[in-house]
């Protein structure tokens, strides 16, 4: 079969490899799409801090995660009614459930987890319990979109929001595009999306923005506080992955706002703040990382949420490469690969 392996930075091939077997526990996925994260580029030009986790593989390594497919194969000793041919998406990852954050309500801190992160090929294997069934109103592109969802799903939770909340979100991506839809449903009464690329503002008014700043013309925290009589957001999701823009956020938020950092900034980066703005203010700075006990409420979601039009392009597994080389600077909003 075809695979995407990186091989180091700047060095993504498409290689055929040998079929994967599911063993005991695991079931076997025919790739229908995969979607390019923004944490994909980072591992593609070597910027990812994770990289330098112990328990990363060394290279050559699949990667991959927000995958759907059609099972073609189911490992022995499963506890769902799963079945060859039906339609399903992935987590990329399966918790030991024994370990001190399992049981403590804290599984994505897992200490003994198990990554199935190879999306970018034509056929992968997963844990059981990673494995979703998707609903019949739901297509493999939209399945494709499940983690993310789920993502964002949990931004939200964090963001305490509750019906006629303003809510400000800082980078009109994916997730930012996903937290907006979701706040909406969550309450927020009226939403404010910040992106420089007019392309993202566009989408962001469609799917329902009540404002779009472009934070290069206009000062954001000064424009989003007239729009706001002064005072500043309720909730402020930093979407950008941009260590200068989760500052900005501090600015954004009213007395006793909530900030949440669910972007993903370089390992090395400091960022200098005034403890005392946030005393004086009584501010909550939260940080996102993926989505413990979040899948089967994203799956809910995924007929609900306008995705299709976030949709913005899907490449061949051949051209991976190229997508990757050129995704930081791209318009579009998610893309998706096709083996």
């Amino acid at each position: 079969m075809k695979a995407a392996l990186t091989y180091g930075p700047f060095d993504v091939r498409v290689e055929e490899v040998a079929e994967p077997t599911p063993g005991p526990g695991e079931i076997k996925v025919k790739i229908a799409y995969c979607g390019i994260c923004g944490t994909d580029p980072d591992i593609y030009d070597g910027s990812f801090g994770l990289l330098k986790a112990p328990w990363w593989p060394p290279a050559p390594f699949t990667t991959g995660h927000e995958a759907s497919g059609v099972i073609v194969e189911l490992g022995s000793g499963l506890v769902g009614d799963h079945k060859v041919g039906q339609r399903v998406a992935m987590n990329f990852r399966t918790y030991c459930g024994k370990c001190y954050y399992c049981r403590s309500m804290r599984e994505h801190q897992c200490e003994h987890l198990t990554s199935y992160e190879a999306g970018f090929a034509e056929y992968a294997v997963y844990g059981e319990a990673a494995v979703y069934p998707l609903p019949d109103d739901v297509s493999l592109e939209r399945g494709a979109m499940l983690e993310p969802v789920t993502i964002a799903t949990h931004a939200v939770d964090q963001g305490d929001i509750c019906p006629g909340k303003t809510v400000a979100i800082c980078g009109g991506g994916t997730i930012g595009l996903l937290v907006m839809q979701i706040a909406m449903r969550a309450g927020a009464a009226r939403v404010l999306v910040s992106d420089p690329m007019p392309e993202k503002r566009e989408m962001a008014k469609k799917l329902g923005a009540d404002w779009t700043i472009d934070p290069l013309a206009e000062a954001l925290e000064t424009a989003g506080r007239a729009l706001t009589d002064g005072r500043g957001f309720d909730t402020v999701f930093e979407c950008s992955g941009k260590l200068a823009v989760a500052k900005q956020c501090l600015g954004l938020a009213d007395k006793c706002g909530t900030v949440v950092w669910a972007g993903i900034y370089p390992e090395e980066a400091e960022l200098a703040i005034t403890p005392f703005h946030l005393f004086a203010n009584e501010l909550t700075v939260r940080s996102t990382t993926l989505a413990p006990y979040v899948f089967p409420r994203a799956l809910k979601l995924l007929s609900k949420l306008e995705l299709d039009p976030m949709i913005s392009e899907i490449v061949p597994l051949e051209d991976i490469a190229k997508a990757l080389a050129g995704r930081k600077n791209s318009t579009a909003v998610k893309i998706l690969v096709r083996p």
